[in-house]
């Protein structure tokens, strides 16, 4: 590692990609998401209001946050005399995630179809509340405190907070919230079809050319499967390998032999997927799911 890189934490390291690449000027962010170890961060959620730049962020259950307007109030304890009064050394309005989850009534939820998956609808219910986020030393923001739990698990609730403006719906936080399911879906590819975790390297140089490679060969992949879309709605990364593969085998294989190897496997995939959402619609008869797609 070269001796002008110090050590910082994936937070600080998050904040230093995005200011680089705002910078640059060739990259326009509409939404910064991320898990709870981003959104935990609070000078990282500090550097994304100062740049004005929105953002939904997971966070952990006992974050606290207010419920109603601080003022210019810069802390969330109170004094002595308060305390001894309220019996708590937190403000009454300063009220952790969990327990305003836990006093959510069951018609605040709005069932949300994210989108459809291998099998059936990938359904999830959001509610939200206006909350503002405190700030050390600094005037608390208004933002949203949003709640996303699975109707099959309704007791396992995700938290996050957003510095979203008071006319954003929950619809669209809804939906930035579920567009993460993409990086996950990136690094399962890369993992598993491009060699994301094969590699013998020992150099910080070399590490770098690796994941600069990888990066490039998932860009020309998502670029194919982009070209083919119309043709071939839902041909996939693990698709394009069954061909290869399958090629290989015979020895040789015709643009007729791929089609005919794409079709083969679309007809299984659809029989599988028509199967499980024909199993999830009967489970979930009481559930009428908005579409976000």
């Amino acid at each position: 590692m070269p001796e002008e890189i110090t050590y910082q934490s994936k937070p600080e390291i998050a904040a230093e990609m995005i200011r680089r690449t705002r910078e640059a000027g060739h990259v326009k962010f509409d939404w910064i998401t991320g898990d709870a170890l981003y959104g935990d961060s609070g000078p990282l959620r500090a550097d994304l209001e100062a740049a004005d730049q929105r953002y939904v962020l997971a966070v952990r259950p006992n974050l606290t946050v207010w419920i109603a307007d601080p003022g210019n109030r810069t802390t969330v304890t109170l004094g002595t005399k308060q305390r001894k009064k309220h019996g708590t050394w937190r403000h009454p309005d300063c009220r952790s995630l969990n327990e305003l989850g836990k006093d959510l009534p069951a018609d605040a939820w709005q069932a949300m179809q994210v989108r459809e998956g291998s099998k059936g609808p990938l359904v999830y219910e959001f509610t939200w509340m206006r909350v503002w986020i405190p700030k050390a030393g600094r005037r608390s923001q208004p933002g949203w405190a949003v709640f996303r739990r699975s109707p099959d698990r309704p007791k396992e609730v995700d938290y996050y907070l957003s510095n979203a403006s008071e006319e954003t719906t929950l619809e669209e936080l809804a939906l930035v919230v579920s567009t993460r399911w993409r990086v996950e879906e990136y690094f399962e590819d890369a993992k598993t079809h491009l060699g994301m975790a094969d590699y013998e390297t020992r150099a910080w140089t070399s590490w770098h050319h690796h994941m600069a490679l990888l990066a490039l060969a998932h860009f020309i992949v998502t670029l194919t499967r982009r070209d083919v879309k119309g043709d071939v709605p839902d041909f996939t990364l693990s698709m394009a390998v069954r061909v290869l593969q399958s090629s290989f085998a015979r020895g040789s294989c015709t643009e007729d032999d791929a089609f005919s190897i794409i079709e083969y496997h679309l007809r299984r995939n659809e029989a599988a997927h028509q199967s499980h959402r024909k199993s999830w619609l009967q489970k979930h008869k009481r559930i009428k799911a908005k579409p976000l797609l």
